[in-house]
């Protein structure tokens, strides 16, 4: 795979040797792709919402999230809901579709935004080195989990999870990945000293081997409804940058939410 072999190592020196400001760069860079794309989709199937009122917003969320905090997030995220459906007042199709273009409009800013943020949040809340240690433990657990679930699911999915979204996601791949995920972690402790403890860990790996494929529905069931394959042809043989980053946004909400509610960042 040339994109994997090129972005990963990238991806991996951004976080280990760049300033902290620099990954966020990049991620939000990815996101509001991301963004855009979902956004492609919904009105290519007819929605009229905006492009750049929404993007607008997201970058505001986002920049708000990670430089004042989760009170920065909730006052752009505030704008968001009132600015969105305030600006189909002055669409040319309104009010037909208004409130259709407004739902998507608020659903891709925040739905993202949020993901988006608590990744990001991975990196700079933890204090020292944590934060670059548990975005990679993230990472690599989410990729080879994926990997295990494949392996298994391929060779023996008999019982899929959800037939009518992805036929090709089972029940028995994601008990594959779950495996993976936990051998992932149990590697992941020492190799980048994680402070938890084996417990913690073992529930991390779960979260994170159930969360990613359940982020990877929710992106299909979107695909699904505007009937498009991939999100966008941004990666050749990929698919768009939602496509790439689908797991990884939505496993970021659940694992930071473990991680404060037992009070493991410090």
């Amino acid at each position: 795979e040339a994109f994997a072999v090129v972005a990963i190592p990238m991806l991996a020196a951004a976080i280990w040797w760049l300033p902290a400001v620099v990954f966020l760069t990049l991620l939000g860079i990815i996101v509001v792709t991301a963004a855009d794309e979902m956004l492609t989709m919904a009105r290519t199937a007819g929605a009229a919402v905006g492009r750049w009122l929404p993007l607008v917003l997201l970058v505001g969320v986002l920049a708000s999230a990670w430089t004042v905090g989760p009170s920065g997030m909730a006052l752009a995220a505030i704008v968001t809901v009132l600015a969105l459906p305030t600006a189909q007042l002055a669409h040319p199709r309104s009010p037909d579709g208004a409130l259709n273009a407004a739902s998507i409009g608020t659903f891709v800013v925040l739905y993202v935004g949020f993901c988006a943020a608590c990744l990001g949040w991975l990196r700079i809340l933890p204090d020292g080195t944590l934060g670059i240690r548990l975005l990679f433990f993230f990472l690599v657990t989410i990729w080879i989990g994926d990997s295990g679930a494949y392996y298994v699911g391929s060779h023996l999915g008999r019982h899929r999870m959800s037939p009518r979204i992805s036929p090709n996601k089972t029940w028995e791949g994601l008990a594959g990945g779950t495996v993976a995920a936990l051998a992932a972690a149990a590697v992941s402790k020492p190799l980048f000293a994680l402070p938890f403890d084996w417990p913690h860990m073992a529930a991390l790996a779960v979260i994170i081997a159930v969360a990613a494929p359940v982020g990877d529905l929710v992106e299909s069931l979107v695909k699904r409804d505007t009937r498009v394959k991939d999100s966008s042809s941004l990666i050749p043989g990929h698919g768009g940058a939602l496509d790439r980053t689908d797991s990884l946004l939505y496993s970021a909400p659940p694992v930071l939410g473990f991680l404060l509610a037992f009070g493991l960042l410090r």
